[in-house]
């Protein structure tokens, strides 16, 4: 009986966490635009690893994948942390990681692809959509 509140406890703590997540990802970066100077990459801090793990799930959660669709995942979020822990989000870096997504994203139902563009567009990616 004593584990409940704890379990409740353990959801609400992950629940705030996932409310105070960065929306975008270049919240992610030290810099933003193709224009900025190149910068030394830094390390992320716990925190910010944390909340890209928090982003990670509730895009899966999001896109309700079948289970024919499960085994493409994992390759889509070691790509969201790699273009997580890149000093600029540009095209060259979205480029590098898009075929990871473009392999799920060709198996996604109409539905699911809505809420996939959704997705891009609030991690403010809109811009790279097309190389998905």
């Amino acid at each position: 009986m004593r584990k409940l509140p704890i379990a409740i406890a353990s959801v609400v703590a992950t629940l705030a966490i996932a409310a105070t997540a960065p929306a975008r990802a270049q919240d992610f970066t030290a810099t933003i635009g193709a224009e900025a100077a190149p910068v030394p990459q830094k390390k992320l801090s716990m925190f910010q690893s944390a909340m890209s793990e928090v982003a990670i799930v509730r895009y899966r959660t999001a896109l309700k994948l079948r289970a024919e669709q499960v085994k493409y995942w994992p390759a889509v979020a070691s790509a969201l942390r790699a273009l997580a822990r890149e000093p600029q989000v540009n095209e060259a870096a979205v480029r590098r990681f898009a075929p990871a997504a473009s392999a799920l994203f060709s198996r996604l139902d109409e539905d699911q692809k809505r809420t996939a563009m959704g997705l891009v567009q609030q991690a403010g990616l809109q811009q790279y959509a097309s190389l998905f």
